[in-house]
């Protein structure tokens, strides 16, 4: 389960997530640091895209519904940056830091590739037999 480059993905993406929740800076308002934390609906989006990394990792035997996970959590933090730049955005300044929300898309598309291609080494090894 681990022992699989995409479960590592997985795994770091959903800890790089909840690290950037909680502990790092994305807006600043009046020299007051904001987190994601600070905003209700980022903060119930990328805890969703955690909680469906760590789950996608219990998938290993069921390649499409991970791949299908993968999808949707990338989905999730994608909504969280769209509902921090252009809802939230208006009062706030926004810090250099936001563009960390590009590690765990990156790691999340990193693991679906290598999903897909474990499905495919699946497959030929059945067409062999």
């Amino acid at each position: 389960m681990l022992q699989r480059i995409q479960s590592v993905f997985l795994f770091f993406s959903s800890m790089i997530t909840l690290i950037m929740i909680f502990f790092v800076p994305i807006f600043e308002i009046d020299s007051k640091e904001m987190f994601a934390s600070d905003f209700l609906w980022a903060k119930v989006f990328l805890f969703i895209s955690a909680i469906l990394s760590l789950i996608s990792i219990n998938l290993y035997k069921n390649r499409k519904k991970q791949i299908l996970l993968c999808s949707f959590s990338r989905t999730q933090i994608t909504i969280a940056l769209i509902l921090l730049l252009f809802i939230y955005k208006k009062e706030l300044n926004v810090k250099i830091e936001l563009l960390l929300f590009a590690i765990p898309y990156l790691l999340l598309i990193l693991s679906s590739y290598f999903i897909k291609k474990d499905e495919k080494l699946v497959k030929s090894s059945e067409r062999i037999r």
